[in-house]
């Protein structure tokens, strides 16, 4: 089934226009949106939404939005019959400054629900059985104007705020790096790349790896201010947990042994 939403929303995506002129009032009067990168993510979400919104009435599915803005994830879509096995969907956007830029995201926290299973999260962590990111890139257009006004009449003048848009969807875990989003926040950095495809692909450390090492490297990975700091990278980790693997944890059952064996591929192949 999670399949099956990619597959859709890359059909139906591929029909979308993103060019767009800014907001427009009572009067007919159009607002410039200007290159604010808050404004534009939320453009692009609103882009989404009801591609989002098809999918889950073609699926038989429903399609919700948590109460408050501020918990994981954007939009949930689940089955009635199979509350259980909810799928996120996290939409995400950054921009960059030439095609040679390096392609970074920040993925949700580390913090929060991946190892209190309530915070932070509409539901419960262990209700979903699948993560994914809806990734925007763009070129910043500064050229476009900030706070204009322009009459309905006369759009063609206005200059669109982002030119070049990239877009994919992928589970979060395979495009998911080893270090935070930023250097003072508790948030998973994707990995790094200039190479848009291999987001596309998934092609990051975790997928190699599999969902239950993502989940306990990142449940595990010191907090900001933690002053023990077992790990701070994968080349780390993959010391540090097979030493501690009797000792970990996570919200859901996982099986060790499935768990080093993927590490000790992994080492095998990038040693």
């Amino acid at each position: 089934m999670a399949d099956c939403i990619v597959e859709k929303f890359y059909q139906k995506m591929k029909h979308v226009n993103f060019e767009t002129y800014g907001i427009l009032d009572s009067n007919n009067q159009i607002h410039t949106l200007g290159t604010d990168s808050k404004i534009i993510g939320r453009i692009f979400e609103m882009f989404a939404q009801p591609i989002l919104e098809e999918i889950a009435t073609e699926l038989n599915m429903t399609l919700k939005t948590p109460e408050s803005q501020t918990v994981y994830p954007d939009f949930v879509m689940f089955k009635e019959e199979k509350p259980e096995e909810k799928i996120a969907i996290d939409i995400k956007t950054t921009y960059v400054s030439t095609d040679q830029s390096i392609i970074k995201f920040t993925l949700g926290s580390y913090g929060s629900y991946m190892r209190n299973n309530t915070k932070n999260i509409a539901y419960r962590y262990t209700d979903y059985s699948k993560h994914y990111v809806i990734g925007f890139i763009y070129k910043r257009n500064d050229r476009a104007q900030e706070s204009r006004v322009y009459k309905y009449e006369n759009r063609k003048e206005v200059i669109f705020p982002y030119t070049n848009v990239k877009y994919f969807m992928e589970e979060k875990y395979k495009i998911a790096g080893d270090k935070p989003g930023s250097g003072n926040t508790e948030n998973i950095g994707s990995f790094p790349t200039r190479n848009f495809l291999e987001l596309q692909n998934g092609q990051g450390p975790f997928s190699e790896l599999g969902q239950d090492v993502f989940d306990i490297y990142w449940k595990y990975y010191p907090k900001y201010r933690a002053t023990e700091k077992p790990y701070t990278s994968l080349s780390e980790f993959l010391v540090w947990l097979p030493a501690h693997i009797d000792s970990v944890e996570l919200l859901h059952d996982f099986d060790a042994d499935i768990v080093l064996g993927n590490i000790e591929k992994y080492k095998g192949q990038h040693s």
